[in-house]
Order: C-alpha cells, then sequence, then structure tokens
C-alpha cells in the first residue's frame, strides 16, 4: 500500500469513546490499538441554539483524522452499534432515550407527542407569562394550587355542580 493510499484510509477511522472530560469538552477514542489524546468532539448544535449531549464512554464513533493525523482529530458521535442500539426504528417517530428509561417521542402519523420518565421523576415548567393548553385535560392524581383556581363554566365534584350548588348569592371573580 503506497503512503497515499494509508493516508487516505487514516482520515477516518471507527472508534470507541474510551473516556470524556466533560468540562474541557473532549474525550479519547480506542481505534485499533490506538488510543487518542483529548479531543473535542461534534456539538449538533452550538450557535444561537445549542444542544449539550456528550458522547458518553462506550459509544461508537468516527474519527476524522487530518492528513490521517489522529491527534488532530475531531470526533463525529453518534453511531450506533449492538451496544447502543436506536431507541426507536419507526419512520415516523423522532425519540430521545435517556439511559434512566427516561424518553421523549413524537410520532408524526399518530400525531402524538408523549413524554415519560421513570419512577419518582418530576417535571418542573417556568413561565412567568403563563402556561396556555388547548384541549382536554386528563389528570391521574392530586392537584395542589397556591393560587386562585377560576372557571368560566362550572367544577364538579363527582355528581356536584358548584355553578348549580346553591348556598346564597353568586359571587363576583376576584382581580
Amino acid at each position: 500500500m503506497s503512503d497515499i493510499e494509508q493516508q487516505l484510509g487514516d482520515i477516518a477511522r471507527i472508534g470507541t469513546v474510551a473516556s470524556v472530560d466533560h468540562a474541557a469538552r473532549t474525550c479519547t477514542v480506542e481505534t485499533g490499538d490506538i488510543v487518542t489524546g483529548p479531543l473535542p468532539w461534534m456539538a449538533m448544535r452550538a450557535g444561537r441554539m445549542s444542544i449539550w449531549s456528550p458522547p458518553s464512554v462506550g459509544e461508537q464513533v468516527l474519527l476524522i483524522c487530518p492528513e490521517g493525523d489522529t491527534e488532530a482529530g475531531i470526533i463525529l458521535p453518534g453511531l450506533y452499534s449492538d451496544d447502543n442500539p436506536p431507541p426507536s426504528s419507526s419512520p415516523d417517530e423522532v425519540r430521545i432515550a435517556f439511559d434512566d428509561d427516561a424518553f421523549l417521542a413524537y410520532d408524526m402519523a399518530a400525531h402524538a407527542l408523549t413524554a415519560k420518565l421513570p419512577s419518582g421523576g418530576t417535571i418542573d415548567v417556568e413561565a412567568d407569562g403563563g402556561v396556555s393548553i388547548k384541549g382536554d385535560v386528563t389528570v391521574d392524581g392530586t392537584i395542589r394550587a397556591t393560587g386562585l383556581i377560576k372557571s368560566d363554566d362550572d367544577v364538579w365534584a363527582e355528581n356536584i355542580s358548584l355553578k348549580h350548588h346553591g348556598h346564597g348569592a353568586p359571587i363576583s371573580w376576584p382581580e
């Protein structure tokens, strides 16, 4: 094999993440009998919108090595493998799966967005401008409110209507 062929063959290598330094945003890659020094990985986005999704140890990656120099390489994470299979095989679904079995999914065919957390998981939403939901809402659990609860129609508890269950004159909404 000529030097040119050898160099071309070394430009792109498949490897496995050996270690990750999150603070430095670098990782080392094992490819063949070589373990690289710390190299940067490519982010999904790093501009006006930024996504933090670091590679993990054992993840299969593509190592791009300018002029075949592994020490000047850039890591392209995200190659599926037997150890790290894709979270879905549906052409209609976009899914983000997490190691603790949580996931976010959107099924374009069913028009369904799903977020699932493992037992004990929590969701926090902060929007001091308000949250608006259009559509029926089903809650399987207790609802707690620290502020006023208003209804433009009626509120029912079992078979009792708050609107039509009289105990005196109607009251007006507090502002």
